[in-house]
């Protein structure tokens, strides 16, 4: 998540950020002795909920009459001038959920043609809420450009979401809107853990406003459609289609050969490419189901890009809009290797003192100041127990630990000396900056 979009390297897999039009990096398998040699830092989320802007003609003719028209007889009833906007929302949302039912349960069937129509709404509508990024170094020179998405606005203040690597480094940040026009955007925060950056611009002007939709309701082979400005904005809200390929997908994406567990991404086979970070994927009906941020290529690979859940996006949003930032995943703060394969290398190789019958846990090369375990464990400690689990793998256990978020609360036990020591009510902090 911290490299930035990749060219197409011959014969060799990279991971690409989709975004930033610029740069290239590759992501090969390192040797065994490097990857036992080289110590990991691992860190550690989860959602929220935003409002958008609806009219009275938006939910009529853009979304109830592409399914079928005797839902403007169920909420005309409640549609009246001057209704708030929160009770629009619910009006929308409950609706909306209505639909849904209706079209699982096989109330609704949904044809090719419905299909087609649900798919031209998100064209004319929703597609509208994926604006351009924007990144100028102190010079004035473009770093980078990318996408974002606008779900919120309240008065005159305008939310976008975009990765973080897209606006990376810039001194001044532009929303970049189709017609050429710019406006200058505030960056409120950033997650650089998971790629996640919100911005802000203040406006009179109407622009369009997308949901979250609750990916935890995300499923295989559910339509989806791709929204972003591949290569540069000469190709401005690009729309390419696909189907969800897989769910919970990780990547060792700093080259420890351990996959990190930090996002589990939504895999889908729409084409994105260099420009598209930061876009959203859109699910069948018009709401955003993840932030396309992450894609595969090589000569013999095709159609697998990668979108952090949008349950994971809007959480970290709501955070950054009340925090400036993300409370989602804490950052255990410890670089270390574990025990498991490797206890050969650290006795005979570093000196490491290994109690006897001790075969599982991590042995730590250092501590980050400032972490959530920074002042309980100390450079040399053997941590064989996190909360309740017994250390094992790393690979499992940053699975486990995923679970938790910042400010809660954690116990460990380690070896220090020989001595087995036990520290509770650890609270887990977020990422300490550099």
């Amino acid at each position: 998540m911290k490299k930035i979009i990749l060219s197409l390297s011959l014969l060799v897999v990279t991971f690409g950020f989709v975004g930033c039009n610029i740069g290239t990096f590759t992501d090969e398998p390192t040797t065994t002795a490097t990857s036992t040699e080289a110590p990991t830092t691992y860190t550690t989320t989860i959602p929220a909920i935003t409002s958008t802007t609806l009219d009275e003609n938006m939910i009529i003719s853009e979304i109830y009459n592409l399914i079928y028209e005797d839902l403007y007889d169920e909420i005309k009833a409640e549609v009246i001038e001057n209704i708030s906007q929160e009770r629009f929302d619910q009006i929308y949302q409950q609706v909306l959920s209505d639909l849904r039912s209706d079209i699982e349960s096989g109330s609704i069937t949904l044809t090719a043609e419905t299909v087609v129509e649900m798919i031209l709404n998100i064209e004319q509508n929703s597609a509208n809420s994926v604006v351009g990024i924007i990144a100028y170094d102190a010079t004035g020179a473009g770093l980078q450009t990318g996408s974002g998405v606008v779900y919120k606005h309240v008065g005159d203040k305008y939310y976008v979401v975009t990765n973080e690597h897209v606006v990376r480094d810039g001194i001044s940040i532009d929303i970049y809107f189709e017609d050429g026009s710019t406006i200058s955007a505030n960056l409120i925060g950033v997650d650089d853990l998971v790629d996640v950056a919100v911005l802000s611009f203040i406006s009179s002007e109407t622009y369009e406003v997308s949901n979250f939709a609750d990916s935890s309701q995300v499923a295989k082979g559910d339509i989806i459609l791709a929204v972003g400005h591949p290569q540069g904005f000469d190709f401005y809200g690009s729309i390419t289609m696909g189907i969800v390929s897989g769910l919970d997908r990780y990547f060792d994406i700093d080259g420890d050969d351990i996959n990190d567990m930090f996002v589990n991404y939504i895999q889908h086979d729409a084409a994105i490419n260099s420009g598209n970070s930061g876009g959203a994927l859109f699910d069948i009906y018009g709401d955003v189901i993840g932030l396309n941020v992450i894609k595969i290529s090589a000569t013999d690979v095709e159609g697998m890009g990668f979108a952090i859940p949008s349950n994971l996006v809007a959480a970290i949003c709501s955070d950054i809009e009340v925090y400036g930032v993300s409370l989602q995943k804490p950052v255990l703060g410890i670089n270390f290797l574990e025990l498991r394969g490797h206890i050969d290398y650290l006795v005979n190789t570093i000196g490491a003192s290994i109690p006897n019958g001790v075969t599982d846990g991590f042995y730590i090369y250092s501590v980050v100041a400032g972490a959530s375990f920074d002042g309980y464990v100390e450079a040399e400690d053997i941590i064989v127990r996190i909360g309740d689990v017994d250390l094992t793998t790393a690979e499992d256990f940053v699975l486990y630990f995923s679970k938790y978020l910042v400010g809660d609360t954690i116990s460990i036990s380690l070896y220090r000396n020989g001595t087995l020591l036990t520290f509770e009510d650890i609270e887990l902090k977020a990422k300490v900056d550099d």
